[in-house]
């Protein structure tokens, strides 16, 4: 599969900044996983001018032999230059080299003042050059802290930043094309968008065998995968594995997780900070409300795997062993489409404005108020709002699920800019069908649609 699905335009990007006359400090951080390395090696392929050194945890010497190492492969000189990355580095400025520093984090880890080295060399040593510096990171906690806070010394210094994330649905389902829709669904709600885990599915074999091969067996290259990210980028991980397990099991308010993991309920919001760094934990409130005001903020599982792996893996080992052969069928099929309904939620609201395209959208999400709750909520720029509920049941979808929407989209508080009344347009997704009096209601009315799985994954 091509590793670069949905890069293009991140690529596109570095090589316009390569191709400056001016100096360039760059820096391309995101999660472990999630292509940084292959997005700027193939960027800076067919390049003569390249110094690429991917650092490793060892010694700051060791690091400078390395680096020097590679760097003579392209500009033989620096070997006669002191080995202290003030000089080397200040030597292949006045080449105009594009130097690339992967997991730069290590570098970090064996020399703390490389920060300050590169920023008097940026400031007194790059003008009239047109030299570029590629900082590459995994550990968020410490590019965030050492290269772009406000208390770092390169602050302020960026030409461009640039994060990776995960890769939208449509991205991730060019990983497994010869899947049908519904099992396009379930893979991505499995494994997400970063495409190191996306890797795992092959499309000549059934989800399952993939699940069960790659996941749930011990020998499974992302069996341990959630473990090793947080036990690599966090503190007191035990704590951070007991957050989580407590939100795979569906509690979201602050209030319920803490108590849930037996937190206190004033340091709790510290640790729920960081999963959102990591981009493991999302926060989420009423599609109608301000994220910087509302006090009904809820949080979820952001990451797909960790989300399964949480649900179904974590601290459940003996009883898959137990179950062998049988661990997928029995432990976790009759309750997948429980755990995918809200990544099939999500999927629902980003393919809105794909269906809706009559619509220019300003926010789309989830509504709820204490007992209520309307899985799609599409405020558009004039006086419509787009109300929808999705259902990722094994049964057709039945009238009901109407009536109840229609109801609950009575109490949503929501002012149109002109101050107009309120239009609604209402949309039901579901995986298994509709019944007959739904279909005949979309026949009859102007503002209800029913969409199939099929119809969303054409969407994209």
């Amino acid at each position: 599969m091509d590793a670069f699905v949905d890069r293009n335009t991140d690529i596109a990007a570095l090589q316009e900044r390569y191709d400056t006359d001016e100096p360039s400090l760059i820096t391309v951080w995101g999660r472990r996983r999630v292509g940084k390395t292959e997005l700027v090696e193939h960027s800076i392929r067919d390049r003569d001018d390249v110094v690429y050194y991917q650092a490793t945890e060892t010694t700051k010497q060791v690091q400078l032999d390395d680096f020097v190492a590679e760097a003579a492969r392209t500009f033989s000189g620096i070997e006669r230059i002191r080995r202290e990355w003030e000089d080397v580095l200040g030597y292949l400025f006045e080449q105009d080299a594009l130097i690339v520093l992967d997991e730069f984090p290590f570098l970090i880890e064996a020399d703390e003042s490389l920060p300050s080295v590169v920023q008097r060399l940026w400031d007194h040593d790059v003008d009239g050059t047109s030299t570029t510096l590629v900082l590459v990171g995994s550990s968020i906690s410490m590019m965030k802290e050492k290269v772009m806070s406000g208390g770092s010394p390169l602050h302020g210094r960026f030409d461009m930043r640039l994060q990776l994330t995960e890769l939208p649905f449509d991205a991730a389902a060019e990983f497994f094309p010869d899947y049908d829709p519904e099992e396009m669904v379930l893979a991505w709600s499995v494994f997400g968008g970063t495409p190191h885990y996306l890797q795992a599915v092959d499309d000549d074999r059934p989800l399952q065998r993939n699940i069960r091969e790659a996941v749930l067996s011990k020998r499974g290259f992302l069996h341990d995968e959630p473990e090793y990210v947080l036990r690599t980028e966090l503190e007191e991980p035990n704590r951070y594995f007991s957050i989580l397990k407590t939100i795979a099991a569906g509690n979201k308010t602050s209030n319920e997780i803490a108590q849930a993991a037996g937190i206190d309920s004033d340091q709790i919001s510290h640790y729920l900070k960081n999963l959102r760094d990591l981009e493991i934990v999302r926060r989420e409130v009423p599609v109608t409300q301000n994220p910087a005001q509302s006090r009904r903020g809820q949080y979820v599982l952001q990451d797909a795997l960790f989300r399964f792996w949480f649900r179904f893996v974590y601290g459940q080992g003996e009883k898959y062993d137990r179950a062998g052969t049988d661990a997928y069928e029995d432990l976790i099929e009759p309750h997948l489409a429980d755990a995918v309904s809200s990544k099939f939620e999500e999927l629902c609201q980003t393919a809105v404005p794909h269906l809706y395209e009559e619509y220019t959208f300003d926010r789309i999400g989830r509504w709820w108020y204490q007992e209520q709750e309307v899985d799609v909520i599409g405020l558009t720029a004039g006086d419509t709002v787009v109300a929808g509920e999705c259902k990722f049941t094994s049964q057709p979808m039945g009238y009901d699920v109407l009536s109840d929407l229609e109801t609950d989209v009575e109490d949503i508080r929501w002012t149109p800019q002109g101050g107009a009344d309120v239009d609604h347009e209402f949309c039901l997704f579901t995986r298994s069908g509709f019944s007959r009096s739904l279909i005949e209601a979309a026949a009859e009315r102007d503002d209800l649609r029913l969409f199939s799985i099929e119809d969303i994954v054409a969407a994209f």
